[in-house]
C-alpha cells in the first residue's frame, strides 16, 4: 500500500476525534515573502497542538484498552496522550522535565492525567518510564519514535493536499521528528516534486545537528524557549526519514521565533507558541530558498504559550 493511501486510512479512522483545522492564506506574509503563503493552524487543534493526531491513531489501534498509557513528555505531547486517554476511559501517566512550566502541568493534571516530575533529559524521563513499563499492565505511547504516532501526525499533510493539492513547499517545526517525519512521507508520496524544510531553534537543534554530523546527536540539554521542540535526541527512525525526504532542516534564534510571533499576533491575530512561530521565522528571514510566486505552506503546530510568558519578551 502506497503511503498516501495509507494516511487516507488512518484519516477516516480518527477524524471523528480530532478538528479538521483551517488552512488561511496571510496576504500580509504573502506580500512580505514574494510568496502565496498559508498556515495550517494546528495551534486550535484540541489541546492546542497537532499532537493529538498521533496519540488518537496510537490508542485506536490499541487492541487492549485497559492497559495504564505512560509517556515522557515535555508538554504537548503529555496533553494529547492525557486528552486521547480521557476518550477511552484509560489510566495515563505523563512524566515531565523539571523545567516545564506549571501552566503545563496543571493543563495535563486538568484532563486527569497522573503527572510525575523527574530530571532535565529525555534519558532521565525514559528511565522513570523504564521503572513502570517492567509491569505488563503499562504501555509506553513514544512522542515522536513510532509509525502509529507519525501516521497520526502525517493526517496534517492529509488535510492540506486535500485543500490544496498544488502548494509547493511546506515548512514544518522540528522536535523530535514524529511531525515532519509524518508530513514529509505523505507529501513525497503525494508528489514526489513538493518540497519540505525543517526548522528548529537553537538550543532545540538536535535533528539538524545531527544531519550535519551524519549520526545521531545528543544535547546535554534543552537551552531554548521552544520547549515544544524539547527533544534532547531524535530517534533513529525520524533521522532516517527526514535525511530521506527532507530538504534540510535550518535554525533560527529564540528571538527570531518570538518576533515572528509577535508578528502573526499582530498582524493575522494568530496566538502560537514559539515552536510554531519559528517556521514563520525561517521563511521571513529567507532560510527557505526559492519561494518568490510560490505556493507556501507553514505548519503551526501549537499555541500552548502563556501570556505571562508572553509578556517576558514585551
Amino acid at each position: 500500500m502506497q503511503y498516501h493511501d495509507h494516511i487516507t486510512e488512518v484519516y477516516k479512522r480518527i477524524a471523528p476525534y480530532i478538528k479538521k483545522t483551517p488552512i488561511l492564506n496571510s496576504s500580509y506574509f504573502s506580500h512580505k515573502t514574494g510568496s502565496n503563503l498559508f498556515f495550517k493552524c494546528e495551534n486550535i487543534q484540541y489541546t492546542n497542538a497537532f499532537k493529538v493526531r498521533g496519540s488518537f491513531n496510537k490508542i485506536t489501534n490499541m487492541p487492549d484498552k485497559n492497559k495504564i498509557i505512560i509517556t515522557a513528555s515535555a508538554g504537548n505531547h503529555g496533553l494529547a496522550v492525557s486528552f486521547a486517554a480521557k476518550k477511552f476511559g484509560m489510566k495515563a501517566i505523563v512524566v515531565v522535565p523539571e523545567f516545564v512550566p506549571q501552566f503545563r502541568i496543571n493543563m495535563i493534571r486538568e484532563l486527569g492525567a497522573e503527572v510525575i516530575v523527574h530530571g532535565i533529559t529525555m534519558d532521565e524521563l525514559n528511565a522513570k518510564v523504564a521503572e513502570y513499563t517492567k509491569d505488563p499492565n503499562y504501555i509506553y505511547v513514544h512522542g515522536f519514535d513510532d509509525d502509529d504516532i507519525i501516521a497520526g501526525q502525517a493526517t496534517i499533510a492529509y488535510e492540506l493536499l486535500q485543500e490544496i493539492p498544488d502548494i509547493d513547499v511546506i515548512v514544518v517545526p522540528v522536535g523530535g521528528g514524529g511531525l515532519i517525519s509524518g508530513i514529509a512521507q505523505y507529501a513525497k508520496s503525494f508528489n514526489p516534486n513538493i518540497i519540505v524544510y525543517g526548522t528548529e531553534t537553537i538550543g532545540a537543534d538536535a535533528m539538524s545537528k545531527s544531519l550535519e554530523a551524519g549520526r545521531i546527536v545528543a544535547l546535554p540539554k534543552i537551552t531554548s524557549i521552544a520547549i515544544s521542540l524539547g527533544a534532547s535526541k531524535v530517534a533513529e527512525r525520524t533521522f532516517e526519514i527526514v535525511k530521506n525526504n527532507v530538504s534540510k532542516v535550518v535554525t533560527v534564534t529564540d528571538e527570531e521565533a518570538i518576533r515572528e510571533l509577535k508578528d502573526i499576533l499582530e498582524k493575522d491575530k494568530i496566538y502560537v507558541e514559539p515552536a510554531s512561530s519559528c517556521a514563520l521565522s525561517a521563511v521571513i528571514s529567507g532560510k527557505i530558498p526559492h519561494i518568490q510566486d510560490k505556493k507556501v505552506a507553514v505548519i503551526l503546530s501549537g499555541g500552548n504559550f502563556s501570556l505571562e510568558q508572553l509578556k517576558a519578551f514585551l
